[in-house]
């Protein structure tokens, strides 16, 4: 499905693009649905991770903020025209500093320091020292850059595996979701502009606001988060249309962490003013950095804040929607 909403906007709902976060949930341990468990079970997923260990070894040693790395590109891809085939052909056709490039949002590093850093193991090193917040391990960043088309090869390889009945099924079904969604944001851009209406959508205040030439947004079942935003001279915003439940362990863990003072000190600031840096915490309430660190931690493995990388620094907001769906728990629960 592609839509065009006006002359800036449109809306997209394709099978591949739902394959990519498909293979995205699998090689992130499927951290917020087990919707690729029911299709295709546990021993089938373990045996795909076997299968591509090169992929699924080296992903786990990029840090959270760069997971998502396969999907920048789409920025500057044709989305209408979209397919796993054609896309991997895209990726494939680049050359590895090129796509390194895009990967990891380098735009402060050219081209030629990254494919001297492909061919240079001082250079490597140097480029790996000097961005510690892309990758966790050094072998791990070493593999990406040397062996980009082996990573490319096998994560669309794994994401075609999933390419099943199943599958083909599930995403069918969502129809009458995907097509309240797109009512819903025909409506809002009626009222709003697009990116304060997609602020509202994402739940959180953005650090990066642009200007963007054309906005898109695109509904998905599999996607390994609530939404996911990229942003360059386009915006694209990928939001899930799974129900919005949170289960008893995730309230606890919420609760849990909004009953330390401090961390609640954090919100109420969060609340008043952000996105903030972790110093800018640390100097509103008087903390060490660390110990700003660790709370922060704390508060995003809960779901409360949301963070945004930005070069070295690090900037925090409130999830406003996974606070909302707390409340409107609370107010459930107590109500009874």
């Amino acid at each position: 499905m592609h839509v065009k909403i006006d002359e800036n906007s449109s809306f997209i709902y394709l099978e591949d693009i739902e394959l990519m976060f498909a293979a995205q949930s699998i090689l992130q341990d499927e951290p917020v649905h087990d919707l690729c468990s029911q299709i295709y079970g546990q021993d089938s997923i373990a045996a795909q991770k076997r299968k591509y260990h090169f992929l699924h070894e080296v992903f786990k040693t990029l840090e959270p903020n760069f997971v998502h790395g396969m999907l920048e590109p789409l920025l500057t891809y044709p989305l209408a025209d979209f397919t796993l085939d054609e896309y991997r052909r895209h990726l494939q056709q680049m050359e590895p500093a090129e796509f390194i490039q895009l990967f990891f949002s380098l735009t402060d590093t050219g081209t030629a320091d990254i494919a001297n850093a492909i061919n240079n193991d001082k250079a490597l090193e140097a480029l790996y020292f000097d961005r510690p917040y892309l990758c966790n391990s050094y072998l791990g960043f070493q593999s990406l850059l040397r062996q980009s088309q082996r990573y490319i090869e096998e994560y669309f390889s794994l994401a075609e595996e999933l390419r099943t009945e199943a599958f083909a099924e599930m995403f069918k079904a969502a129809g009458p979701d995907v097509t309240e969604l797109l009512d819903n944001i025909k409506a809002g851009l009626k009222d709003m502009p697009y990116l304060e209406f997609s602020q509202q959508l994402m739940g959180k205040t953005f650090r990066n606001r642009g200007p963007y030439a054309s906005f898109t947004f695109s509904p998905s079942l599999f996607l390994p988060y609530r939404a996911i935003r990229l942003f360059g001279r386009d915006q694209i915003l990928f939001v899930s249309i799974r129900p919005k439940t949170l289960r008893d362990e995730e309230m606890l863990q919420q609760l849990k962490a909004i009953a330390d003072s401090t961390r609640f000190k954090i919100i109420s600031l969060l609340g008043e003013n952000s996105p903030l840096r972790g110093l800018d915490i640390a100097e509103a309430l008087s903390l060490a950095p660390s110990t700003v660190s660790h709370h922060m931690e704390q508060l995003k493995q809960a779901g409360l804040i949301t963070e945004e990388q930005v070069k070295n620094s690090k900037y925090y907001s409130l999830s406003k929607n996974n606070i909302q769906a707390l409340i409107s728990r609370l107010s459930e629960t107590l109500g009874k």
